[in-house]
């Protein structure tokens, strides 16, 4: 929880009895390597803060995966707009490696928020912070060249390179396994 509470300090200081509040309802959960978070087609239930491990956001089309993001400690993950529209998602939240979250229901953010505006511009300015992300993201991926956006991964995410699976990885930068290859071969890292 302490892990938790220094984060959220970090995006909006609640005062003491509204954290103390906030932090009583996330409960703790584990999952393995490999195992679904949540499901293509689900409606995303909780909001997760991730203690230990990494996972991927991805969606299948025709039986191919196609890697969305990756999230690791300290940040939240979920699929956020089936969370926040709650409907059905459109793409898979999986554990890459074991990991330890916390998780708090939809509808005890929703009850919280409600009841306290400390905590509803807590949710709202986190919401933010994920907004501005994709925006980065989406510019990269529509602007940048392969060799660029390769070299902001490495920037920005150089420890994943060898904890992630390198097809995977490939994927979130859009390009070919075998380009991928190439690019992190000739990099000094």
């Amino acid at each position: 929880m302490k892990q938790l509470k220094k984060f959220l300090d970090e995006i909006y200081k609640l005062a003491d009895s509204e954290l103390e509040s906030f932090l009583s309802c996330w409960k703790p959960i584990n999952y393995k390597k490999g195992e679904i978070i949540s499901r293509a087609g689900e409606v995303e239930k909780y909001f997760y803060f991730i203690e230990e491990g990494i996972q991927k956001a991805y969606y299948v089309k025709e039986g191919k995966e196609y890697v969305i993001a990756f999230t690791f400690p300290p940040s939240f993950t979920c699929i956020p707009e089936s969370f926040l529209t709650q409907k059905p998602s459109f793409y898979f939240l999986e554990a890459i490696t074991e990991s330890k979250l916390l998780r708090i229901s939809h509808s005890k953010v929703e009850e919280l928020a409600n009841g306290s505006h400390q905590i509803e511009k807590l949710l709202r300015k986190s919401h933010e912070q994920v907004l501005a992300g994709l925006v980065v993201r989406y510019h990269q991926m529509l602007a940048y060249p392969m060799k660029e956006r390769f070299n902001a991964f490495v920037q920005r995410s150089a420890h994943l390179l060898n904890v992630i699976p390198h097809k995977d990885i490939a994927s979130y930068l859009g390009m070919d396994p075998t380009n991928f290859s190439k690019l992190y071969n000739s990099t000094k890292l």
